[in-house]
């Protein structure tokens, strides 16, 4: 070989070395993202609809040239709604895939379990379906920010929203988990707080995935109340509702239901969703009439020929989260996000508007929508008429809420809890 031949091929291998250790000239790594969500049996609809909305954020954002020039790749596993099986993925996320940060899950129980984890190992989980407001209240730390409007948000919505309305007797029935306890609790407070009149007949709290709910639906009977607060959702929600129907229940109850109003309720039950019954959902597609909700709910139906369900949204929404918090920061590092996001309250723009993110608890600050249900011909399935939005600054902790939730976490942290 020419001495010639060989400087050209040492050159080469140069720039070459060069070229891979040089990050101005190399090409980024990806930031990890890794999701969890209920993707099988009765509570898979809500993971299906969020998993595909993650996709559609996440095609976005790289089409758009990704966050700080840097793609983002997802994984996606089936928490089944179990705790051990969220921590154990939750920890080959981190410990094998090394993922950058975590998101979902679905279940409540699972997203306390997985928000445990994170905090052992100083990643952030953004929360996006998991509702109980234990995460950012009794268990707030810092490495979880919450995208949703949660069970206590939820719960004093309905009870501004229901207080007004002729309904004294009360019962409540509600999955028994950390979600169904906290949302009654909260609820009934607010309510008797609001209205000091009304009494509580009973509470009834059938486990998760019941397959018969005839001895509930028959000791609800008995009792005779005027209202039912029920925060029964996803399978568990149709199954009840068909089979209440020929007791005709709901023609001697009227009924609330906290986020029912989901695509994974309202299309199963179609033309059997019994009229006027009270539902919320933490967004519903048909709402607010504006661009970028417009935008959103083209793309989704167009790439997955259905409309989005509110975990849909919320997820999308957690996605553009992270984005946002990611670019205030100028790093991936969890540490410097969490400053960044706790310097000040961040705003971000999602399809059902402007989400604000409280530095004191790690919440997104949001209106709640409550309204009726009615069959809609055009869609198929019952939608909600007379939508009524409740301020987000009647339903959010107080300011000596946050200033509780932050010293019980110093105290914490002080004793090495």
């Amino acid at each position: 070989m020419s001495t010639r031949k060989w400087m050209t091929g040492i050159v080469a291998l140069f720039i070459a070395v060069i070229w891979a250790f040089t990050p101005a000239m190399a090409e980024e790594k990806p930031i990890k993202l890794g999701t969890l969500f209920v993707m099988s049996g009765k509570l898979g609809g809500y993971g299906k609809s969020g998993w595909q909305a993650v996709q559609l954020a996440i095609d976005e954002i790289n089409e758009s040239g990704g966050i700080l020039g840097r793609k983002i790749v997802a994984f996606n596993e089936d928490e089944k709604a179990k705790p051990e099986i969220g921590v154990q993925i939750a920890k080959k996320y981190i410990l094998k895939k090394k993922v950058d940060f975590l998101l979902g899950p679905t279940a409540s129980s699972v997203g306390l379990a997985v928000s445990a984890v994170c905090r052992q190992y100083k990643k952030i989980l953004i929360v996006t379906q998991s509702a109980t407001d234990v995460l950012t209240g009794s268990q707030f730390h810092p490495y979880q920010f919450s995208v949703l409007s949660n069970a206590l948000m939820q719960s004093r919505a309905g009870a501004h929203y229901l207080a007004p309305k002729p309904y004294k007797r009360w019962m409540c029935i509600g999955p028994d988990y950390s979600y169904g306890h906290s949302s009654w609790e909260t609820f009934i407070a607010k309510l008797k707080e609001l209205r000091p009149d009304v009494e509580v007949l009973g509470e009834l709290w059938p486990k998760l995935m019941t397959p018969d709910f005839t001895p509930f639906i028959n000791k609800i009977l008995e009792a005779k109340p005027d209202a039912i607060w029920s925060p029964l959702w996803g399978g568990d929600m149709v199954t009840f509702i068909k089979q209440a129907l020929p007791f005709g229940l709901f023609d001697k109850v009227s009924f609330a239901f906290p986020v029912g109003a989901s695509m994974e309720v309202l299309i199963p039950l179609g033309k059997d969703m019994p009229e006027g019954i009270y539902m919320s959902a933490r967004y519903f597609f048909t709402t607010p009439d504006y661009g970028r909700n417009r935008r959103f709910v083209k793309a989704y139906y167009e790439r997955f020929k259905e409309y989005p369900s509110y975990m849909a949204e919320e997820s999308y929404a957690g996605v553009y989260f992270l984005k946002a918090a990611i670019e205030r920061a100028g790093t991936t590092d969890s540490e410097a996000i969490i400053k960044a996001v706790e310097r000040e309250p961040l705003a971000w723009e999602t399809p059902e508007g402007w989400k604000i993110m409280r530095k004191e608890d790690h919440l997104a600050v949001e209106d709640v929508v409550w309204g009726e249900t009615v069959y809609s011909e055009k869609y198929g399935f019952a939608i909600l008429k007379n939508i009524e939005s409740i301020q987000a600054e009647l339903v959010v902790r107080t300011a000596e809420e946050l200033k509780e939730i932050r010293a019980n976490y110093e105290k914490r942290m002080k004793g090495g809890k």
